[in-house]
This record gives structure tokens, sequence and C-alpha cells, in this order.
């Protein structure tokens, strides 16, 4: 077994930019954003084996108020797991160590629990659960998040099979603008980096999707 080496505290990874404002993908990446997008990747890694092997542990934590001191005592027991010799050992070298805060981590997590919960393609449960049963939103950035995936699921859907840091990320991000500015009518404009607006949106839709699955719980123990 090989420990989880994703350390939780704010990085640049956070730094805030406009989802709008990415740079211009003619030009070369700089070094920093190699690093970062090598830091993606990594956590992306991570968060797979994560999910696939802590299932149960992360649907709870994806389900719970993230502003509660129980949400972030299991997230940072989530992080300090053991993870299999089988996982770890498929991962590249670069990959095994990252520096990470807790939106990211939450965010890829909840990323690989619903491309792992069903065969079923992410656009049609995401379609189907717009219009379903809501559910519970814990800040204002957290609600706009739930608005853009229930207003454009499919766009939502199209950010989550693009690969991280590349430009059909980028592309999906700028259809998506749009969508938060309805989102955002009436109170401020959400200005975040790529990373954090990724993460949001997915642990938003992770709760949408499971909402669905609770009203059906709930449907068959009342029949």
């Amino acid at each position: 077994m090989k420990r989880f080496a994703i350390l939780f505290a704010l990085g640049s990874l956070l730094a805030a930019g406009s989802v709008t404002s990415v740079g211009a993908q003619s030009r070369l990446p700089t070094s920093q954003e190699r690093v970062e997008s090598m830091q993606r990747l990594a956590v992306q890694a991570w968060t797979a084996c994560i999910a696939d092997e802590f299932n149960g542990r992360v649907h709870e934590v994806l389900t719970l108020d993230y502003r509660t001191r129980e949400y972030q005592r299991k997230i940072e027991r989530l992080a300090e797991e053991r993870i299999s010799e089988r996982c770890f050992d498929a991962m590249p070298r670069n990959y095994r160590r990252i520096e990470l805060g807790g939106l990211p981590f939450a965010g890829g997590l909840a990323e690989q629990a619903m491309k792992q919960a069903s065969d079923e393609p992410l656009l049609m449960r995401l379609s189907m659960a717009a219009i379903g049963n809501e559910a519970e939103v814990y800040s204002y950035t957290d609600r706009v998040a739930n608005c853009a995936v229930r207003g454009a699921p499919h766009l939502v859907a199209a950010l989550f099979e693009s690969e991280v840091a590349s430009v059909e990320e980028t592309d999906a991000l700028e259809q998506l603008a749009p969508v938060y500015m309805v989102c955002t009518r009436g109170g401020s404009a959400i200005d975040a980096s790529p990373l954090a607006m990724r993460s949001m949106l997915a642990t938003a839709s992770y709760r949408i999707l499971a909402a669905q699955d609770d009203a059906a719980q709930e449907s068959e123990d009342d029949a």
C-alpha cells in the first residue's frame, strides 16, 4: 500500500483567473503553466485511485455540507489513505507527489466518482437530473455552479469529457461563460481559475446526481 501524498494547502492552482481570459493557445505554455498542468494530471490520477478503492467514503464526503468540521475531517482522512500498490505503480513517477487544496481534490473525486458510477453517458444522466430533484447548495458559488449544471448539462458534460489543461477544456469553459453570466445575474460575478471552476461544477454535478438516487431510494422505501 502507498500513502496518498496530497497536501491540504492552497497553492498556485487556486489563483484567481477569469474563465474567459485563459491565455491564448497559440503561444507556448510558460514554465508555471507546465507545472500546473502536471499537477492537475497528477490529481486526476490520484483521485481515480481513491474513488475506485474508497467509493463508499467518497460518496459520503461529497454529499456532506463542505462548510462543516465533519466534512473537513473526513476529506482530510481520505487524503491520508493508502492506495493499492497496483494503482500507485501504474502512475507515472512525476504524478506521485502533488500539492493541492481541498477544492481541487474534491472536484477530482467528484469527476472520477461520476465516471465510475454508471456506464450510461454522463450527458444523459445530467440531462435527466437537471429536470429532477434539486440538490442542497451551501454557498453562493455552489448555487451558481448548481444553476449552470441544471441550465446547461450538455456543456458541463462536454467539459468533463475534455482533458485537464487542454484546448478542449478552455473551449468548454468559454462555452459555459454565458451560462455563468445568467446564473450570477443580480449577484457577484465569479472570477475563478479553470481548475476552480471545473472543481465547483464537478462537486455540484455529483450532488445533483446523488439527489436523484436519494429520491429513487425513498420511493422504493415508501412502496
